[in-house]
């Protein structure tokens, strides 16, 4: 009896953190490069049930302890290009990641909303500095008209003065929807100056989901309701017996 208790408090968990999962996603629709994050579910402590006849055992099915949340992983789809018309504005199309210096080190990310800052460096919307080739920040001497083309050279004034680190590798999504993790550079990136990408959320695919995860919670709800009632039943039944 107490078995279906735990079955149903582990399927309750699951769909929890799922939950919480879409609900950073649709706070994120209109973050600039945000991938989204999507649950994958597993059954846990999986076994097979046999039927006996005699000496003689057959398999007849699966028997699960429930079902857990065996990961949440990143959505790297790319999201749609949108034209800005900045040209320190740039989307990658295709794979790979910029690489931008963090005080928590290195990080990568798909956000291009770039701009210079008082010594002209070309930073982030967070004034983190974008990194060029060998890791250095990219410098843009002052009152420069700066071009970005499309393998990710920077101009300013037509002359070249660093082109882009973009990555791609192993990498994980940090808390704060940044990637971390061991890159190594592109050799041939094309990029898209004046142009952003968008989240790669989908508002109706995240709503339907949500309402699928609602609904299942409530089906684990209303299991423990009945084992709890089976349970008040017997405790004030059976002594009566």
């Amino acid at each position: 009896m107490l078995r279906g208790l735990y079955v149903a408090a582990e399927g309750m968990a699951a769909r929890q953190k799922a939950q919480d999962a879409i609900a950073n996603n649709l706070a994120n629709l209109n973050t600039t490069g945000f991938k989204a994050d999507r649950p994958a579910f597993g059954a846990v402590y999986e076994r097979q049930i046999y039927r006996v006849q005699g000496t003689r055992s057959q398999p007849i099915g699966a028997l699960s302890a429930g079902v857990i949340l065996r990961e949440l992983y990143t959505d790297l789809q790319q999201g749609a290009l949108t034209t800005t018309g900045n040209p320190l504005d740039v989307a990658i199309d295709g794979a790979g990641f910029f690489a931008v210096q963090t005080p928590q080190g290195i990080r990568y990310t798909r956000n291009g909303a770039f701009q210079l800052n008082a010594g002209g460096i070309l930073t982030t919307r967070a004034g983190d500095p974008v990194l060029g080739e060998g890791n250095q920040p990219i410098r843009v001497p002052p009152n420069a008209t700066v071009h970005i083309g499309e393998d990710g050279a920077v101009l300013a004034n037509g002359a070249r003065v660093g082109r882009l680190l973009i990555v791609q590798g192993n990498l994980a999504k940090a808390p704060d929807g940044d990637f971390i993790g061991a890159a190594q550079p592109i050799a041939n990136p094309r990029v898209v100056a004046g142009a952003l990408e968008a989240s790669n959320v989908n508002m109706v695919r995240e709503m339907v989901t949500m309402i699928e995860l609602i609904r299942a919670y409530e089906t684990h709800q209303k299991i423990i309701h009945a084992h709890d009632s089976t349970l008040e039943r017997a405790i004030n039944e059976l002594p009566k017996v």
